[in-house]
């Protein structure tokens, strides 16, 4: 049989392409002294072959899968290097008391951050068949079941990072390492060995005998008959009149997701649910599209609100939340407030909050921009609102005038106005503080030398729907999202006027920033009413009601278009102070601070 991988060489955005099993360590050897390079979980045969050749993707396919490695993926997040390195250990210790596993039934990685322990599939001898990716993931999930393992590795279309390839952000090299380096060494001593790829250990093959072939989950969700489910008729009747309704052709996939998501937050196992939406489906749909559909939900944690577009049609007067439309809020006790409260507050946001206090140099302000939280910048033509976008995304430092690597979030930058070309000169010049005639003069020279300053930044420049910019945050898992501008971002037909609009995209961004837990930046227009008055406040916006609703925080920038002085202010800050700064405009799109 032949076998074959798909490969992402550079970003995981770059798959789509499957090659011989036996070609990618070739490819490694290559291209990954530079590069970060990635492999699917899974292998494919010429059924596999043949269908992304012809869709250019492995994403619908539900053909047959093999595995040769089960990984588990240690992230690190929000941890501290020490405690990470402490949990694999524990978790290493797991696999040789409870399973009598062996060095060469795994091997350790470092991947540059976190750890990767990677267990040979001989040792549960999966059966290859299109269910494979749901029967390994109960099955570690199963096996495991004292530790919280990241269930998104094993799904159908899981890729993970090669061994000797480099980790764009910590520009250390994901590392084999032995079991004693991995017990007794210290992280700094693991850290010093990822300094170069460690290329004696490539391709290290893996041998099991069985070991944890008795821990193999195969049940698969059935389906029976189900008696009429009886839920008082003022709770969320919304989700009722979806379920009742059954699989109806053109809102099929929504009505799965909003459904499973008021099953998770309500407590209903993933399985139950996968058994009632299965019942539902009555067949209409491929039944593994149900149940991706379902682990997709509740592995993101999706929640839908009120405000839905999907809901909002079937809302009912009769329903608790029909006055305040404030389904999103749960009710909690106040013993579990003061736990969000503790955590919140123990919580390390660093590498995915912005502090706006020390990139425009305010050491006595309180002005920091956290996950789930949505902010407007809105001022006049030529103010420059785009411009401050880019330079709070490449992480500028207004005060120091220097790029700090340290602020920078990966981002998608839906940039609807300008092209894509023209957006990434600008970053460019920001990047390197060039003007635009030095730039174009030696671009690929240029691009060359500060071209590791934007790799953070992925681009999107055809203006989207709402559910498009869902998808894209769900594919590619930034941190930071912004969206230049809000006006040119499609609404449904039946939003209609210019304020209907904004408030309808406003809230749906809010929603996204606060359950996909990223922040949001949209960019605005100004009134027309400030047009006639030319006063800069928080009622200059566009739709300025709605978004002041919608954002936890809100900045104007001012300044005429002739003008290099700008001035930015924070009008809002829901949970901090507030600012004036005032800025200057360079022909790098630099915009230093004016002290």
């Amino acid at each position: 049989m032949a076998r074959y991988v798909e490969m992402a060489i550079g970003s995981p955005s770059r798959r789509g392409t499957l090659v011989p099993y036996d070609d990618m360590w070739d490819i490694v050897y290559e291209a990954g002294q530079t590069q970060a390079i990635y492999r699917s979980v899974y292998i494919y045969d010429e059924e596999g072959l043949d269908f992304v050749q012809k869709n250019k993707t492995v994403k619908s396919f539900l053909g047959t899968r093999h595995i040769d490695e089960i990984p588990i993926d240690v992230d690190k997040g929000d941890n501290t290097d020490e405690y990470t390195h402490s949990m694999t250990k524990d978790i290493l210790a797991f696999c040789e008391s409870e399973y009598n596993l062996k060095d060469g039934n795994y091997q350790c990685f470092f991947s540059g951050t976190g750890y990767h322990i990677m267990l040979a599939g001989d040792n549960f001898n999966f059966k290859s068949d299109n269910e494979l990716p749901y029967v390994v993931k109960q099955t570690m999930l199963q096996a495991f079941p004292n530790f919280k393992l990241d269930p998104s590795v094993y799904s159908r279309t899981a890729i993970i990072r090669m061994a000797h390839t480099l980790n764009i952000k910590s520009q250390l090299f994901k590392v084999p390492i032995s079991r004693d380096e991995l017990m007794n060494g210290t992280y700094p001593d693991i850290q010093h060995l990822a300094q170069t790829r460690r290329t004696a250990y490539m391709g290290t093959e893996l041998w099991g005998d069985g070991n944890m072939e008795s821990t193999i989950c195969t049940d698969i969700p059935e389906v029976k008959a189900m008696g009429k489910v009886s839920e008082n008729t003022n709770v969320v009747p919304c989700i009722q009149t979806i379920y009742n309704r059954g699989a109806e052709k053109g809102s099929r996939n929504h009505s799965i997701m909003r459904v499973a998501s008021h099953f998770r937050r309500h407590g209903i196992p993933s399985d139950a649910t996968k058994a009632a939406m299965l019942h539902w489906n009555n067949n209409q749909l491929n039944p593994q599209i149900v149940i991706d559909k379902v682990e997709s939900t509740y592995n993101y944690g999706y929640k839908y609100g009120c405000n839905d577009a999907l809901l909002k049609t079937v809302c009912s007067p009769k329903c608790v939340y029909y006055k305040n439309k404030d389904y999103l809020v749960d009710v909690k006790t106040s013993s579990s407030l003061q736990s969000e409260l503790q955590e919140r507050l123990e919580t390390d946001f660093s590498g995915r909050a912005i502090d706006l206090s020390k990139m425009f140099g305010l050491e006595d302000k309180d002005c920091t921009i956290y996950p789930g939280e949505l902010v407007t910048i809105f001022g006049p033509t030529g103010a420059n609102k785009t411009t401050l976008a880019q330079n709070i995304a490449l992480g500028y430092d207004f005060h120091q005038n220097v790029i700090n690597k340290e602020w920078q979030l990966p981002t998608l930058f839906l940039s609807l106005e300008l092209s894509g070309w023209y957006m990434h000169r600008r970053n460019l010049q920001i990047a390197s503080g060039m003007s635009k005639e030095d730039v174009s003069k030696d671009s690929k020279n240029v691009g060359k030398m500060y071209g590791h300053l934007l790799e953070h930044v992925v681009m999107q420049t055809i203006s989207p729907s709402p559910d498009l910019i869902q998808k894209q945050v769900r594919d590619l898992q930034p941190k930071l999202v912004i969206v230049d501008y809000i006006d040119l971002v499609e609404t449904p037909p039946h939003i209609r006027g210019e304020y209907e609009q904004i408030k309808y995209i406003s809230h749906y961004l809010s929603n996204l920033a606060v359950n996909m837990d990223i922040i949001i930046i949209q960019v605005s227009q100004v009134s027309r009413e400030y047009s006639r008055n030319q006063i800069l406040d928080i009622y200059a916006g566009k739709g300025s009601g709605a978004i002041e609703n919608a954002s936890r925080k809100v900045i104007g920038i001012n300044g005429k278009q002739d003008s290099s002085e700008k001035t930015v202010e924070l009008f809002k800050n829901s949970d901090g102070d507030l600012f004036t700064v005032d800025l200057d405009w360079t022909p790098s799109f630099r915009l230093p601070r004016r002290v």
